[in-house]
This record gives C-alpha cells, structure tokens and sequence, in this order.
C-alpha cells in the first residue's frame, strides 16, 4: 500500500474512532489505529509512525498551527504559532524533555521502534 492511501487510511479511522477514546485514552486510540495499518499490510514501525502523522494532522487542523519544514533539521524544530505567527524552536533535547514531561503526567507509553 503507498504511503498517501496509507495515510488516508489512518485518517479515516481516526475520524471514524476518534469520538470513543481521543479525549480519554489518545495513546489507547493510536494502538487501535497502528493495529488497523497492520492488518492492511504496514509493518509496525511503519504502522506506528503513520497513525502518529495522521494523529497530529487531525490535531492541529484546528489550530492552523504547523511545523516549518524548510528551517528544520535533525537538530531544531521551528513551529509557527497561528495567533502571532511567531516562530517558536526547539532543540531535540526540549522535544526529549517536553514527552518525557508529558508522559509522566498523562501516564502515556512512548513508542519505541
């Protein structure tokens, strides 16, 4: 399966599912979606990380906020703010120490490939 319709798969199911477990258990919703890539063929890293980009599609589609991809490297992220359009960075550290914060407070599992 290509990557778009995979990614359209995803998408799907996360609209479909959303409503049952996105605002109680998100972790709980992205399991249920990697599961459904898998039965339509992906591997599971591959599964994993598409039901993550099609997660955080979904999420910031109400936002308007997004990641400027032409300044990023392996090293920074830049993400515009869409109230102020300002632009706001981030090492990989801060990313680290951000979902480590998060996960401990949500009591979420981080995924590992």
């Amino acid at each position: 399966m290509s990557q778009t319709t995979l990614h359209e798969v995803a998408i799907g199911y996360l609209l479909t599912h959303q409503a049952e477990h996105l605002t109680h258990d998100r972790q709980y919703l992205i399991e249920r979606c990697a599961a459904h890539l898998q039965a339509q063929g992906a591997t599971v890293e591959r599964a994993n990380i598409v039901a993550l980009q099609a997660l955080g599609e979904l999420d910031t589609r109400a936002t308007k906020a997004h990641i400027e991809l032409t300044h990023c490297t392996s090293f920074a992220v830049f993400v515009v703010d869409p109230v102020t359009r300002a632009r706001i960075a981030f090492t990989a550290a801060d990313l680290i120490r951000l979902a480590r914060d998060y996960a401990t407070r949500t009591d979420t599992v981080v995924t590992r490939h």
